[in-house]
């Protein structure tokens, strides 16, 4: 079973034991996945969609590595921290 990783801080991907893999990136720089096409049943964004500069190019890189009939589940925080929503958003 592989459970791949993306973010922006490399020290919280090395402390997560649940993952099998991961890359650090900062996808508001370089908008793209590091994944074949058609490689997950599931991806998940937690609380981070509201921060993407580019949210749609984002969602494409999601549906380009998701599997025919994947799933993608997005979360979103309560909180707003204005400091790092971009404009959008607020």
């Amino acid at each position: 079973k592989r459970i791949s990783g993306t973010g922006m801080n490399p020290l919280e991907l090395i402390e997560n034991d649940q993952l099998t893999d991961y890359e650090a990136r900062n996808l508001n720089v370089n908008p793209t996945l590091s994944y074949d096409d058609d490689t997950f049943d599931v991806v998940t964004c937690v609380v981070s969609i509201d921060y993407l500069i580019h949210p749609i190019e984002v969602l494409k890189e999601v549906r380009r590595v998701l599997k025919p009939g994947g799933k993608v589940i997005i979360s979103q925080s309560n909180r707003c921290f204005p400091s790092k929503a971009i404009a959008m958003w607020l």
